[in-house]
């Protein structure tokens, strides 16, 4: 027996309902599952004792030669990549001594001058930390010959994760970042009653090497400027500390809450 017309389209809404039921439910299971999940919030962060940054020990190198002083001190921590980010500052401030202190050795123990007897090198360092970040500020002592000694600053910030943390973390835009805080560290150091506009003006340009030495603090950045760059050697270090606020609406929101 034939179906008639009736019958055939009755069976074709019938067919047409069912493929639209079984297509509702599949893609409404396919966009439910495609939603990303966000976890970064809810992932614990360690305390402060279990950072990878977290100091173990002190390792020290001392080398006395017939020249020179090796003194230098640094920390162990629990993060293998953390410790050869630091022992490999160390060791190249140690062979750049060596090089340019070359030249005592090669003049012979009779025409070396006399202040050949106090070529010498220190890094020592200190550590600061804040709730997001695990700050530690390696200061140099060289002399190399000449006037006086140099002094030199080198920072390493980590996160509670154990990532360095360089200038371009600190801000959504490093370049945007840079521009916006400059013009305060100017106007900051500008304050100085020896001030010396040139100086300031060349160490204070929105470049990373500028800003390169910095530790971080939950409500701001504090930048370390080495004689030389900002201020004469007699002036000493400079330190200038930028708020928050300065920079709230470009800053990373993974530091700075």
């Amino acid at each position: 027996m034939k179906s008639t017309p009736v019958s055939k389209i009755i069976l074709i809404l019938l067919l047409i309902a069912v493929l639209a039921v079984v297509g509702f439910f599949f893609y409404s299971h396919q966009s439910k599952t495609a939603i990303p999940v966000t976890v970064s919030e809810n992932t614990p962060v360690p305390s402060a004792a279990d950072w990878p940054s977290t100091k173990v020990s002190d390792a020290n190198t001392n080398d006395i030669g017939n020249y020179y002083t090796i003194h230098t001190t640094y920390p162990v921590t629990k993060d293998t990549t953390i410790n050869n980010h630091v022992k490999t500052f160390v060791d190249n401030s140690i062979a750049e001594f060596k090089s340019d202190t070359s030249w005592a050795a090669n003049n012979g123990a009779n025409q070396a001058p006399a202040e050949a007897s106090g070529l010498q090198l220190t890094i020592t360092y200190t550590e600061q930390k804040s709730t997001n970040a695990d700050n530690y500020i390696f200061s140099t002592t060289t002399y190399t010959g000449g006037a006086h000694d140099l002094q030199a600053t080198k920072t390493f910030s980590f996160s509670p994760m154990g990532q360095v943390i360089n200038i371009a973390a600190l801000f959504i835009n490093g370049d945007v970042g840079l521009k916006t805080i400059a013009p305060y560290v100017k106007a900051q150091l500008s304050t100085m009653s020896d001030a010396d506009a040139t100086m300031i003006s060349d160490g204070t340009m929105p470049t990373e090497a500028n800003y390169e030495n910095f530790t971080v603090q939950n409500d701001g950045v504090t930048f370390i400027f080495d004689p030389y760059q900002v201020a004469p050697y007699s002036d000493g270090q400079q330190t200038v500390k930028v708020p928050l606020s300065v920079f709230k609406s470009i800053a990373s929101t993974d530091l700075f809450k």
